[in-house]
């Protein structure tokens, strides 16, 4: 099964979206009527990074009419709520998708701020700019189900996501809001992946990922790319990277952060993005710094 492997070209300095005193992260994006619409999750940056997420992330809408200027935000989606619900604590990991007539914001939360029991639901909508109907409650797969990544097929969608030792997972229902099915409870069993993003091609599936432990390509959280004729069985012997953590700008400057996770592609006509979660300037690269939502073009080479 051929595909074309993906080469980045330089990013724009400015574009992206970022707001200052918060940390962003994730980032799942649509264009719908000319108009690009970024889904991400933020936090006050006094509740540190990486934990903070736990008890106080929010997911939030923004927006940009040109890829050259950056996203502007728009309004928080899914905050904080009262109740014993799923996500009253909070929501993180936006997965944006359209389904039919509906777009379905997929989702992590968890009621107490523990990671132990994070979970997956939903919130939709017909119309972006308006009001959202949030899943009271989760979908039923393991607890601390995370990192959703959701693909609509012919048939039902298909639903990946990881648990908290990075094992990930695959799932099938006949609709988004129905009951799902564990097809393959272990994509990866020699290594340790998150961050799913999987699209289709006419040849299969394809998924870009990180390789937390660097086991398929030598890095540590970077980029891996997989591919699979079903989206069920993935193969595992003829995988490439995907990205790194350096980034050239069109102004001829090269920056290296110290995380770039996250990977969605957007798909725009002829042309195609990679969008990552990147973060520079921590004590670790594990914790601190500043984060925000960066992208860069994508040639298939």
């Amino acid at each position: 099964m051929e595909e074309k492997l993906p080469k980045l070209l330089p990013a724009i300095k400015g574009t992206g979206f970022q707001m200052d005193g918060y940390h962003i992260w994730c980032g799942s994006l649509l264009k719908e009527n000319g108009t690009y619409f970024l889904f991400a999750a933020r936090w006050k940056k006094e509740k540190g990074f990486p934990g903070g997420y736990l008890t106080d992330s929010e997911i939030v809408l923004a927006a940009t009419d040109d890829l050259n200027k950056p996203f502007v935000f728009q309004k928080v989606l899914i905050g904080k709520r009262d109740g014993d619900y799923w996500d009253s604590m909070m929501a993180h990991n936006p997965y944006i998708t359209k389904i039919g007539d509906e777009y379905v914001l997929f989702y992590i939360g968890n009621p107490d701020g523990q990671a132990a029991t994070r979970r997956i639901g939903w919130a939709r909508t017909k119309d972006i700019c308006g009001e959202w109907e949030r899943s009271d409650t989760a979908i039923e797969l393991p607890l601390d189900a995370n990192n959703p990544c959701a693909v609509p097929t012919k048939d039902g969608v298909l639903l990946y996501y990881r648990d908290g030792t990075l094992k990930v997972s695959v799932a099938k229902a006949e609709r988004y809001d129905g009951k799902y099915r564990i097809l393959n409870d272990d994509l990866f069993p020699e290594a340790k992946i998150e961050d799913m993003f999987v699209y289709q091609t006419d040849n299969g599936y394809v998924m870009i990922a990180e390789d937390n432990d660097g086991y398929y390509t030598g890095l540590k959280k970077g980029g891996v790319v997989f591919k699979s004729e079903d989206g069920i069985i993935w193969d595992r012997k003829n995988t490439c990277r995907a990205y790194d953590f350096s980034v050239p700008y069109t102004d001829g400057s090269v920056i290296e952060l110290q995380r770039r996770e996250r990977p969605f592609l957007l798909f725009d006509g002829n042309r195609t993005y990679l969008f990552n979660a990147a973060k520079i300037n921590g004590e670790t690269m594990e914790t601190g710094g500043d984060t925000w939502n960066m992208f860069a073009r994508v040639e298939f080479v």
